[in-house]
């Protein structure tokens, strides 16, 4: 009954245009997108040549703890609150999936026109596992936004979030068009604010247009590193999932 009440609370929360409410989980989200702001930057212009420190710095610390098992321990295990305050919820799962799958299939006629004569498969699978970027900037950041300021700051915040952990990485004119594109993810994400609308159909290919476009190509040992990432958050998603549906969510 608690849980299902502060779903409802977050739900009427998040139907408020403007508001001030911010707090110790705006705080942890701003401080979130300054360390991936600074592993983007490291792994970009320092770490690149070595594959192991690529490894260590973005792939396990960042991608896979700060971004997903920090904010899935926080909400459910410090906040006590539902991962749907993260985006994971079988609320609107089949318009989810159906929107997901429409835009994917829009997207997809610019994706096989810039493919030609190069290796797509593991560029697009590599693209398919990045859970950890659409749940990091909309299930978590978007919605802490959301929760503090509002919707419309919310879907703001998300999008400049999404380009300025790439400042120092892209010039000026790329980093427009990683603004853009922030939000209207951020749009679509707010329709259901269910985490199917976007991964992993239209991140499969809106991200591997995006990364393209800023000259990225990704291989088979990229697509293996970051799928046992993957593997690993999907795991701790969910088992903390069964955890909230017994009843038994303590601090970890």
């Amino acid at each position: 009954m608690q849980a299902e009440t502060t779903v409802q609370q977050g739900h009427r929360a998040g139907r408020v245009w403007f508001k001030w409410a911010p707090g110790g989980d705006t705080v942890l989200a701003l401080a979130t997108v300054l360390w991936m702001a600074g592993a983007y930057y490291a792994t970009i212009h320092w770490l690149r040549p070595n594959l192991l420190a690529v490894v260590g710095v973005m792939a396990i610390l960042t991608n896979l703890v700060v971004n997903v098992l920090l904010p899935v321990w926080w909400i459910a295990y410090h906040r006590r609150q539902p991962l749907s305050e993260l985006g994971i919820t079988t609320r609107r799962w089949l318009p989810s999936l159906l929107i997901g799958a429409g835009l994917a299939l829009l997207f997809s006629f610019r994706l096989r026109a810039m493919v030609t004569g190069i290796d797509w498969l593991p560029h697009l699978l590599f693209n398919a596992v990045l859970l950890w970027e659409p749940f990091f900037v909309f299930g978590w950041l978007q919605l802490r936004y959301d929760r503090a300021f509002g919707i419309v700051p919310g879907v703001l915040l998300a999008g400049l979030s999404f380009a300025a952990y790439h400042i120092g990485t892209y010039p000026p004119s790329g980093l427009l068009v990683l603004l853009v594109a922030g939000l209207i993810y951020a749009i679509i994400f707010r329709l259901t604010s269910n985490l199917l609308i976007l991964w992993p159909l239209v991140w499969a290919v809106g991200s591997s247009i995006g990364t393209l476009v800023g000259g990225a190509h990704f291989s088979w040992p990229q697509v293996a590193i970051w799928s046992a990432i993957l593997l690993i958050q999907l795991a701790f998603i969910g088992y903390t999932s069964g955890r909230q549906k017994a009843g038994g969510v303590r601090s970890l």
